[in-house]
């Protein structure tokens, strides 16, 4: 290729190149963007409001027509047209019901301090119980109202044993001193140091206890006169104390329980009812360890409760027939897991009320500790039929019970409120 053509080609190159440039920048800096058009808004239509003139006075000078076209009222000033006002919202509030019948139930307090054995009063309708803050025994109604039992003060009572006629109490102390009071003749007497675990007979004339001695050749199980004199042996106990449970029977047929029966297996007992007179009753066959018992009014039924590992080893309830050969037949099992302490009969003895933790953990029945703080539900069973019921569960949060008792009539249940002792009632009826 020749010099010159080489010459042109270089020529055309660089015009062609500062051509390119000089577009490039007046595409970038000199040419004019396009209007961006914004997408289509669709504005909402609002209604108008039609206002009414400033006056009375201008709206009354226009015509039928004239309101009608503007959407004013046409045949009355609007100040006086009545405007419905919305109801209030109706909220709905949990039923609680006054008397028991399987539902949320009112819980109504007897007393405003806190009590110690609290039970039925000999009246079958009132309580009795001792106030540890002033030392004194009261006779209290579901109202409240209180009366002196004794003028005399009875500081740091740490166990009381009343009386099925409550006109007695045998009390002890923290030190070991030990007495049987009497509310009718207002005197005590002092019981030895070493009898303990115990019972009064029917009548409140006579007490069942243990004689405990640091040689096991000296325990027995005995009875005296509620005073402490006339005591006579009835049973020797030697090392099995421990599994002895001083209990006399309304029908005066026994004075205790006993662990020692001829045994059965892991979790099956034979508990031996123990007589006056050296009787050879019809063991007890329960299903279960840690036996606690209650008797019904006339010592014809048995109330206890067991645990097991069938039952995650929580206490289970039963109720069996208590007397002479009967003994142990017509099981009741009545599937709640509690313990007879929580249980009471009613006065003729077909009935059972409960207290029932809602919630128990497993081991509960060998370590009871594990249930403290649980709120108990309340419940009923008919002993001749072998029928439970849900009888009330407490209004605002619920109750761990004590202990807990109905009235003769059946009118209240009372009970003792294991967190703070205050003694409350449900009603029945």
């Amino acid at each position: 290729m020749s010099e010159k053509k080489k010459k042109i080609i270089l020529v055309i190159l660089f015009i062609a190149v500062a051509v390119f440039f000089a577009w490039l920048l007046y595409t970038i800096f000199f040419k004019p963007k396009p209007a961006v058009v914004p997408p289509e808004v669709e504005v909402p239509v609002v209604e108008e409001i039609p206002r009414l003139p400033v006056t009375r006075e201008g709206w009354e000078k226009m015509t039928y027509e004239e309101r009608a076209r503007l959407g004013l009222p046409t045949e009355q000033w609007a100040e006086e047209v009545e405007v419905p006002v919305a109801p209030p919202p109706v909220v709905k509030v949990p039923e609680i019901d006054e008397v028991a019948a399987g539902g949320r139930t009112w819980i109504n307090p007897v007393s405003d301090v806190k009590t110690t054995a609290a039970t039925l009063s000999s009246d079958g309708r009132n309580s009795v119980y001792y106030d540890e803050t002033d030392g004194h025994f009261y006779q209290i109604d579901k109202d409240g109202n209180k009366e002196l039992m004794t003028d005399q003060v009875f500081y740091n009572i740490e166990k009381i044993n009343w009386s099925p006629t409550k006109d007695k109490a045998v009390i002890e102390y923290p030190d070991g001193f030990k007495t049987t009071y009497d509310f009718v003749e207002k005197k005590q007497y002092i019981l030895p140091r070493n009898w303990e675990d115990f019972s009064f007979n029917p009548s409140g004339t006579q007490i069942g206890f243990k004689s405990i001695s640091k040689y096991p050749e000296n325990n027995w199980l005995a009875v005296s006169n509620y005073d402490g004199t006339g005591a006579k042996p009835i049973e020797h106990m030697g090392e099995n104390a421990d599994k002895v449970m001083v209990s006399y029977s309304p029908n005066h047929q026994t004075v205790a329980f006993s662990q020692t029966g001829e045994p059965r297996g892991t979790w099956v007992q034979s508990i031996l009812l123990i007589g006056l007179y050296g009787e050879n009753f019809k063991p007890l066959i329960v299903d279960g360890r840690n036996f606690e018992s209650a008797w019904a009014p006339k010592g014809d039924k048995i109330t206890y409760s067991v645990y097991s590992m069938d039952n995650d080893y929580k206490p289970r309830l039963y109720v069996v027939n208590g007397q002479g050969d009967e003994i142990g037949s017509e099981k009741i099992d009545t599937g709640l897991n509690t313990w007879a302490h929580k249980c009471s009969f009613n006065k003729t003895g077909d009935t059972l009320y409960c207290a029932v933790p809602e919630e128990l953990p497993e081991g509960a029945g060998m370590i009871p500790e594990l249930a403290a703080g649980a709120k108990d539900k309340f419940y009923k069973i008919d002993v001749k039929a072998g029928e439970v019921f849900l009888l009330a569960e407490g209004a605002m949060g619920g109750y761990n019970v004590e202990n807990l008792y109905p009235s003769d009539d059946e009118e209240m249940l009372y009970f003792t409120d294991k967190d703070n002792g205050i003694l409350r009632y449900i009603r029945l009826k």
